[in-house]
């Protein structure tokens, strides 16, 4: 199984398809190669960089993303694999828009993702009680619960916004649109790989030019992008070039738990959208799978003012369905 995501940086890079491998050629820099059966997916984030169509077809082929930015490492688009049906019974179930399954999916999703927020917010000596309470009650206010996350995170982390705003030009949320999109990329190609509609969401609504399940099936792993983001932004350089790279290297290396195991991120992403097409193949949300995060080593940061003591030992992320 492929597990590299390979990031452009190089402006006027050349990419292209050699007897198994990718090639990439650039002015004045060593001829580099990779093998084509390693890469997941492909992040061109440079000017002038040209890829050719035996290198696309190539990672299409071996179900593969590319994932394109602007000069502002802004992402504005990706190409894709053709879906395919792996599970019928899944197929089905899932265009058969089932309402009271896909509730109960959504209200398992929300609360893995609350959970991981509050794991988040504890890295940074942070609570929520209001977090904490949905957890302990299964009501989840969803945009509430993210409006009052978000007054929390972004102070913890340094900075002195309190809202989530995809559209607004500050360095946090630009970080957060690009690391979002790269999960999105991943989350996209594995709902393809396991014979999933990604225009047919859970939650999320279809829209011109949406993919809701990929936006459903990203929502328990945004807090490890956000964890990323706290963890970066203690770094001397806090460039968007170097976030990329963290991007990358994180997706690639950082392990989650389940069950006596452990994974690494970007195979988690597989197995989660492999455990929501079983549960639509079985009609049981309980089948549904996504990574919990561990408790907190947390970020060495002198100058935090906490807001409170750390989470409450022995919050539990409980199934209240």
């Amino acid at each position: 199984m492929g597990y590299h995501i390979l990031h452009v940086l190089q402006h006027g890079a050349v990419l292209a398809r050699e007897r198994g491998f990718v090639v990439c050629r650039a002015q004045d820099q060593p001829e580099r190669r990779m093998p084509l059966d390693d890469i997941r997916a492909v992040v061109v984030a440079a000017r002038g960089v040209t890829l050719t169509s035996s290198f696309i077809s190539a990672v299409l082929e071996r179900d593969g993303i590319v994932l394109h930015c602007n000069e502002h490492y802004q992402p504005c688009g990706w190409t894709a694999p053709l879906a395919r049906v792996v599970d019928l019974k899944a197929f089905q179930t899932q265009t058969a828009r089932p309402r009271r399954l896909n509730e109960r999916l959504w209200h398992e999703m929300v609360r893995i993702k609350t959970f991981n927020q509050v794991r988040v917010l504890a890295a940074k000596n942070v609570r929520s009680p209001h977090l904490e309470l949905a957890l302990r009650t299964g009501e989840f206010d969803e945009p509430n619960c993210a409006r009052r996350y978000w007054q929390l995170y972004f102070p913890a982390i340094g900075w002195t916004g309190t809202k989530r705003d995809r559209k607004e030009n500050t360095p946090p949320n630009q970080m957060l649109n690009y690391g979002y999109a790269v999960l999105a990329a991943l989350c996209h190609r594995s709902l393809i790989i396991h014979g999933l509609l990604p225009q047919l969401g859970v939650r999320h609504k279809a829209r011109y030019r949406a993919d809701p399940l990929v936006y459903d099936l990203m929502e328990p792993f945004r807090p490890v992008v956000e964890l990323m983001l706290a963890e970066f932004m203690l770094e001397p350089d806090i460039s968007m070039k170097a976030w990329a790279r963290k991007v990358g290297t994180e997706l690639r290396d950082r392990r989650v738990q389940r069950g006596p195991y452990t994974l690494k991120l970007m195979d988690a992403i597989d197995a989660s959208a492999n455990s929501l097409a079983r549960a639509y193949a079985e009609a049981s949300y309980k089948l549904f799978w996504a990574p919990v995060l561990p408790e907190p080593q947390r970020c060495p940061d002198p100058s935090q003012n906490s807001t409170g003591s750390e989470t409450q030992p022995g919050l539990q992320a409980t199934n209240n369905e």
